[in-house]
């Protein structure tokens, strides 16, 4: 269900001292830390998904804000946000372009993985009320989505609360650098023995893990292993299928969580 919310009452000094703060951020600790302080006060959420790109082609990236564990941008592969964004850019089209509140509920079986409650770990509740809205990229094409999540139902208002602090949102992550897409880089023997233990890839995929993990590229790769370029590309084709990611950071990560429970 789709509802767009009227604008709430609001003290304008205390959305100036908010709006203040929101033009100074400059990394995603700082995004982190503003929406988690005052904001909470006007629009409550447990995650913040935005995504952007040309949502026909399919060219979109992603970045979640979130104090739930395992929601971090590099731990969610494309596969289970895309679904998600593609629902909340549909519906913020039927709304017209205008702030909606939707009902996520009984969105999982709609969504597939993608919207089975986002509830990573045990305990973690099941998000109830997304509040949504978008905004137009004049200067590259495609939109912005940004979708509020929350395991409550949305105070009276909150999509158009929303409207009135995704400009900062935006120009703040316009500002900052990507969200980190992978853990920090180890030595090559912590690699080894993470990638070993992985017995859905052949010998030879978890040498090129090996290497990818280490930030070479795919000629270098070649190089190191005497194999050719094209070669390694296949591999990493077969590396995706079986790992079903989409790129290399998701496939690093995706090992990293593996090893972690292996």
């Amino acid at each position: 269900m789709i509802t767009t919310p009227t604008v709430p009452d609001l003290d304008p000094v205390q959305f100036l001292k908010i709006a203040g703060a929101g033009a100074t951020l400059r990394s995603h600790a700082d995004l982190w830390r503003w929406l988690q302080g005052e904001v909470q006060q006007w629009l409550p959420h447990d995650i913040l998904v935005v995504g952007w790109g040309d949502f026909r082609s399919g060219d979109l990236q992603y970045d979640i804000i979130s104090s739930l564990p395992g929601l971090r941008t590099h731990l969610c592969p494309g596969s289970r946000i895309a679904p998600l964004v593609n629902y909340f850019r549909d519906c913020w089209v039927a709304a017209q372009s205008q702030p909606c509140q939707l009902d996520i509920s009984g969105c999982g079986q709609l969504l597939g993985e993608a919207g089975q409650g986002w509830a990573p770990a045990p305990g973690v509740p099941g998000m109830q009320t997304a509040l949504v809205h978008g905004v137009g990229d004049a200067r590259l094409g495609g939109e912005r989505i940004f979708a509020a999540l929350s395991c409550d139902l949305a105070p009276p208002g909150g999509a158009a609360m929303l409207k009135l602090l995704v400009p900062f949102i935006d120009s703040a992550l316009r500002r900052m650098p990507p969200a980190p897409l992978r853990q920090p880089g180890a030595e090559r023997n912590q690699v080894e023995q993470l990638v070993v233990r992985l017995g859905s890839l052949s010998e030879r995929e978890r040498q090129i893990m090996v290497w990818v993990a280490m930030g070479k590229t795919n000629p270098e790769i070649g190089c190191i292993l005497r194999i050719s370029e094209f070669t390694v590309k296949n591999h990493m084709k077969s590396i995706f299928s079986k790992l079903d990611v989409t790129n290399r950071a998701q496939a690093v990560a995706k090992l990293t969580r593996m090893a972690a429970y292996a």
